[in-house]
């Protein structure tokens, strides 16, 4: 890892990831939605916190639409001031309390192979996590070329216990 402060380094990969785009991602997001639909514990848990994608993130919502197809309940992050609190629909005021949650599918900017993330620096998932149940999983999705081999930690950061990418899944022990 560089020199710097771990804020200053993710200042740095912030500005170098943002916005970039590796290949075409059709075929990509595909493969890792397969991963991610294969996994045991998104199969067993009976309420999922999926994500509404935007930029580079990988598209989940077929996904979200498989699992209430099941019968599992789905819900969203909603921004509430510096936190995230979760809906079964945006813009709804019914919140859903986070201790319900028993499988997180988180986005990244970037993700290493400790299962750390790179958010886009405002806290807010990290500040959600940390307010989980003991028992709930978290996984981390993104594309290979968003896996790098280690990221700056900082005393808050929220680990993932998976993170699944088009080319492998990655498992932790915690």
């Amino acid at each position: 890892m560089a020199a710097g402060s771990a804020a200053e380094r993710k200042a740095e990969l912030r500005a170098r990831y943002r916005g970039a785009r590796g290949q075409p991602r059709a075929e990509a997001a595909r493969a890792a939605l397969e991963r991610l639909l294969g996994l045991p514990e998104l199969v067993r848990a009976r309420t999922v916190a999926f994500y509404a994608a935007i930029g580079d993130e990988v598209p989940v919502e077929a996904a979200a639409e498989l699992c209430r197809a099941r019968g599992s309940r789905v819900v969203y992050p909603v921004v509430a001031g510096l936190a995230l609190e979760l809906a079964e629909r945006p813009g709804r005021p019914e919140r859903v309390p986070v201790e319900e949650i028993e499988l997180f599918v988180v986005p990244g900017l970037l993700f290493d192979r400790t299962g750390l993330r790179l958010g886009r620096g405002g806290g807010h998932y990290d500040r959600l996590l940390a307010r989980r149940s003991p028992g709930a999983r978290v996984v981390g999705i993104c594309y290979a070329d968003r896996v790098v081999a280690e990221l700056p930690r900082e005393a808050w950061d929220e680990a993932m216990d998976l993170v699944v990418s088009d080319r492998e899944t990655l498992r932790f022990d915690r």
